[in-house]
């Protein structure tokens, strides 16, 4: 969303001005292409340079050469830097069970006053439906009150022109729930596969399972319930089959009759893990415990394509204490501890 006074505390004002007063070099608008394989090692990476809006491609190109190469491109980025380079995978593990928390939202006009786009982007969140599941059940899911962030707001909210024109109108009583399914604890749970476009750009295959769809119909008619015990007017899934309820009751029937068929219920997501998972043994995971890789001597990954499986909670600080645990334990071995930083 950005910060117009830096109070986010965000890698801008903190660890990249840290990192270049210690003598990096930061090279931006550009894309990694290739990495240089010999034997176990990496000898180098190429990145080509890309325009302002990070798409189209530019002529200029750097190479770089280093002692170690730490990938940090996320559960779609980082697999698919190792698959355009074609990296070692003997277990065909690479890019596969990469987990989402697929997610769907319930809109709620409420009798007062809500204004949810003011202040900063905070939630309160409920794990009740989540840790009342049991593993081999029903899928659980974690509900958040979302803030209603106008842009956000007009690209999820149904209809066009006038119709979507009275949902906006009201938008300053307007609520969100969100619902994030815990993908990725069940046998049920395949999750999804990254694969390369033609022209090497990843993309990720995730299929939709009724074990999915089951518990997208839970959390329409949980997310529903509270907003009408909160006091709501009107609720309306955002499912291309709903329309806007006025009772529960209403909202109960409509729910139950809606089909979870592909493209009808809107589904999102923010949270991408998986694809370089990791563990002790190279039959079932891309990189060790320290994140360094299986195969490649010389090549590490921090970021969430590490989990084995999702988590069933946003992985912010989850990354930030895989990545910086991995990242002293490396430099530690490469003959750079950071001062002030231990690796336990």
């Amino acid at each position: 969303m950005g910060c117009p006074t830096n109070a986010k505390q965000s890698m801008l004002v903190t660890t990249l001005p840290a990192a270049l007063e210690r003598g990096a070099t930061l090279v931006h608008h550009a894309r990694v292409v290739s990495l240089e394989l010999r034997g176990d090692q990496v000898v180098s990476c190429e990145a080509r340079g890309v325009e302002k809006n990070g798409a189209e491609p530019m002529a200029t190109s750097i190479r770089v050469h280093a002692r170690h190469f730490v990938l940090a491109a996320g559960g779609i980025g980082s697999p698919a830097v190792l698959m355009q380079a074609a990296a070692p995978d003997p277990h065909l593990l690479l890019g596969r069970r990469t987990f989402l928390h697929p997610s769907i939202v319930s809109a709620a006009t409420m009798a007062e006053k809500v204004s949810g786009y003011y202040g900063a982007p905070q939630t309160i969140y409920s794990d009740h439906f989540q840790d009342s599941v049991a593993i081999g059940g029903p899928v659980g899911f974690k509900l958040e009150a979302a803030p209603t962030h106008p842009i956000i707001a007009g690209i999820t909210l149904p209809g066009f022109g006038a119709a979507h024109s009275e949902w906006m109108k009201t938008l300053d009583h307007g609520q969100v729930l969100v619902a994030l399914l815990r993908d990725g604890f069940d046998p049920r749970s395949q999750g999804g596969r990254v694969l390369l476009r033609r022209d090497g750009t990843p993309m990720l295959d995730y299929a939709i399972s009724d074990y999915l769809r089951e518990g997208f119909r839970r959390a329409y008619l949980a997310m529903a319930e509270i907003q009408f015990a909160a006091g709501a007017r009107s609720v309306m899934p955002m499912h291309e089959g709903a329309k806007a309820a006025a009772s529960w009751k209403e909202a109960k029937a409509m729910i139950e009759a809606l089909p979870m068929t592909p493209m009808a219920a809107r589904i999102v997501s923010a949270h991408v893990m998986g694809g370089c998972p990791m563990g002790s043994d190279a039959r079932s995971a891309v990189v060790d415990e320290n994140l360094r890789h299986h195969q490649l001597a010389n090549v590490s990954v921090h970021d969430g394509s590490v989990f084995p499986t999702s988590l069933g909670a946003n992985p912010q600080l989850s990354i930030y204490g895989f990545a910086a645990r991995a990242a002293a334990r490396l430099a530690r071995a490469l003959g750079k501890p950071v001062p002030g930083v231990t690796a336990a």
